[in-house]
């Protein structure tokens, strides 16, 4: 337990006083949110802890958000989860997240990049690894593992049941869809011709 702190505690020291020293007067270092209205130190941007136990939202967070039931942010730097085994019940995304998340149901707009784990992650643009039960880009993916993945345009699919529009790379599964694989379904791999 000590070595976890002392992670954590060095992760938000690190974000806090990193490269950027411009912290301006609606920053804050720690957060405790009951609800949206309802916080401990308010602020816009929080660099350090936030913790929401019913509800948190900011415009920014960087460092670590440790929520109970839900938060919602519009951009995310750092380390996101939560008391369900270490996973946060519901976490929202607006426009940008860069660092590792870790929630039963991850929802994500705008540019992500990074670590997804979680049974639902439903994303706009993803680049790098998701794992969950469900994962669902609305136009860009990197790699997905899961049961049933789909993506717009997916890079590399492992899983149950694979769906692509276009596949520009690989998919791994007992049934794979892409309209521009070597055929438009197959079972256990399909891939994109025009890449080899």
């Amino acid at each position: 337990m000590k070595k976890i702190i002392l992670f954590l505690t060095l992760t938000v020291y690190s974000f806090i006083y990193g490269n950027d020293h411009q912290i301006g007067r609606n920053t804050v270092p720690f957060q405790v949110g009951v609800t949206s209205t309802l916080e401990i130190f308010q602020g816009n941007e929080v660099r350090g802890l936030r913790v929401p136990i019913f509800f948190g939202e900011a415009e920014k967070v960087v460092g670590v958000d440790f929520n109970i039931f839900a938060s919602e942010t519009d951009e995310f730097i750092g380390f996101q989860g939560g008391i369900f085994w270490g996973a946060s019940i519901f976490s929202k995304v607006n426009t940008r997240f860069r660092g590792f998340g870790l929630g039963l149901v991850n929802l994500h707009g705008g540019d992500s990049k990074g670590l997804l784990i979680g049974p639902v992650n439903l994303t706009h643009e993803f680049k790098g690894l998701e794992i969950g039960i469900l994962n669902y880009s609305n136009k860009k993916s990197g790699f997905e593992i899961g049961v049933v993945n789909y993506s717009n345009e997916a890079f590399f699919q492992l899983g149950v049941v694979n769906i692509a529009k276009q596949v520009n790379g690989v998919q791994i599964g007992l049934l794979n869809f892409a309209r521009n694989g070597i055929l438009p379904v197959t079972p256990f791999i399909n891939f994109n011709l025009e890449l080899w």
